[in-house]
């Protein structure tokens, strides 16, 4: 019997320290600049992280969210990608979010991982990967074998962080 099963190609992990001034890194600095000011205007949370995110497709802008954004109990990446359900742009685009998004069921009910892998989003860039003092987080690794590539945007990870520098101390 044939296996129906078609084998994935693993999504590649690229990590940026620096601005080496290419026109790529300028667009995922700027980009990533956005995000974070959705973080910056999530409520403050004594147990849980402030998340921004931008979704874009190109350089067009499809969607956006932050943590606690509705008062629903969803995750940052969840409610942007909730917004832009009826985009089509959504399959294949780039999501730029503060955080690594969240792998395991003891975070959320449905992890951000599943939500990014569902949606077809073709390439995910962090800001951070989440401290091992909070959860021991597989996003990246969750993300890369399921065929999407992640970029971490280690050069931004300070501002990144800003917002939940309350959690760190």
């Amino acid at each position: 019997m044939p296996d129906d099963t078609q084998a994935v190609t693993p999504g590649t992990y690229t990590v940026i320290s620096t601005n080496d001034g290419t026109k790529q890194v300028e667009i995922h600095i700027e980009l990533m600049r956005l995000a974070i000011l959705q973080a910056e205007m999530a409520t403050p949370n004594a147990n849980a992280f402030n998340t921004g995110i931008i979704i874009v497709n190109g350089m067009t802008p499809i969607s956006e969210g932050r943590s606690r954004e509705s008062n629903l109990d969803k995750h940052a990446a969840e409610i942007a990608i909730i917004k832009a359900k009826h985009n089509r742009l959504l399959a294949g685009s780039t999501m730029y979010t503060t955080m690594e998004p969240c792998s395991s069921t003891a975070v959320s009910k449905v992890p951000c991982t599943s939500h990014i892998i569902g949606a077809g989003i073709r390439t995910v860039v962090i800001g951070v990967k989440e401290p091992e003092s909070f959860v021991n987080c597989k996003g990246v690794e969750t993300l890369c074998a399921a065929g999407i590539d992640v970029v971490h945007l280690r050069l931004l990870q300070e501002k990144c962080l800003a917002t939940n520098i309350h959690l760190l101390t």
